[in-house]
């Protein structure tokens, strides 16, 4: 059977990307220059990871589950998905590694150690931030994708219990952890694999449980309370909110705004711009991408002195808008080829 394409999903995919470019704007200008960029109203932009971890579990959920049902060889899934994130991934690692050769001052001192790099180019969870630093969520998503390709190997129902216990032993421990019966051990692998953003991909998996089991009522109103809740959330973190749950915070809003919005897509006609679709199909790209052009942009705004000619406020808007423009770019030119020419030979292959 095939699943239509959900557009308006793509649209919120770019839009949680346009808001952790605008995150790291806003700590571009704190950290740099000392000012308070737009009073700091996007400095919740990060939480657009936990949007992007929603809507992952949405996606392979809506796009696998007969996999798992039917007892799917896994191989064609794996494929998929490593296609998916690492060609283009190594390009833009590949891409800083040399900037990093040619001007090693600009390395932090683990980004030097083949330890680091390894790991990096790997998406190997680490004690410190990958080569590129938004890679983080790479390695999350990698292990979420790892896990469904396993219930897709054991299949039928052994597949979603696997699924249901992972997701019951996060929730002990995110529970745990909320309520201060039980602290995670400090060591980082223990922290990724029970970190409580992993229930996010759990979360976009029951999103599209119901959405392709019956007929979500309300899907609008559904969709609209989600994208409130969310921004309210964000705004509650920019000016001084402590967050002690970001599944409940932001994760649930992501739960209601993406059923909402893929139920009434996929239950009626709506028109969408298709230039908000390009961003979001642009998305991973401008994501890739977006801290390596923010510091080249501002150290050439530097160099020029527009950064003090300018009104500060436009200048870091202007960086930022040049930074999505890049990452599109990057897209257009690498990612987009690169996939189709991968995704060509690899059929060629299959007699």
């Amino acid at each position: 059977m095939k699943l239509k394409k959900i557009n308006s999903l793509q649209i919120y995919r770019g839009i949680a990307a346009v808001l952790v470019v605008l995150f790291h704007a806003t700590t571009y200008s704190q950290e740099k220059l000392s000012r308070p960029f737009l009073n700091n109203i996007f400095l919740f932009g990060y939480t657009g990871v936990d949007f992007f971890f929603v809507l992952s579990g949405f996606i392979i959920f809506y796009a696998h589950a007969q996999d798992i049902r039917t007892h799917q060889p896994v191989t064609p899934y794996l494929a998929k998905r490593l296609i998916r994130i690492y060609p283009i991934y190594w390009f833009v690692t590949l891409t800083k590694l040399v900037i990093l050769l040619c001007v090693p001052t600009l390395a932090k001192s683990y980004e030097k150690q083949i330890s680091t790099i390894v790991a990096s180019v790997l998406l190997i969870p680490q004690a410190n931030l990958p080569i590129i630093g938004a890679a983080w969520t790479l390695s999350y998503e990698l292990f979420f994708y790892l896990l469904f390709g396993l219930a897709i190997w054991l299949g039928g129902r052994w597949g979603f219990y696997l699924l249901g216990a992972w997701s019951l032993a996060l929730l002990c421990f995110a529970v745990g952890e909320v309520m201060g019966i039980r602290s995670l051990p400090e060591h980082y692998l223990v922290q990724f694999l029970l970190n409580e953003r992993n229930l996010e991909f759990i979360l976009g998996c029951f999103s599209a449980y119901l959405v392709m089991r019956s007929r979500v009522a309300y899907p609008r109103l559904m969709a609209l309370s989600g994208g409130i809740l969310f921004l309210a959330a964000g705004l509650y973190v920019s000016y001084g909110g402590q967050v002690p749950s970001y599944t409940v915070f932001f994760g649930i809003p992501s739960l209601l705004l993406i059923t909402g919005s893929a139920s009434l897509e996929l239950q009626s006609q709506v028109k969408l711009a298709k230039p908000l679709i390009f961003l979001g199909d642009a998305s991973y790209s401008i994501y890739l991408t977006q801290g390596m052009v923010i510091n080249v942009l501002s150290l050439l705004l530097f160099r020029l002195n527009w950064l003090t000619q300018l009104n500060l406020s436009l200048s870091v808007a202007i960086i930022a808008c040049l930074t999505i423009l890049g990452g599109s770019a990057v897209y257009q030119l690498v990612e987009r080829p690169l996939l189709s020419l991968i995704r060509t030979r690899r059929l060629a292959q299959v007699p």
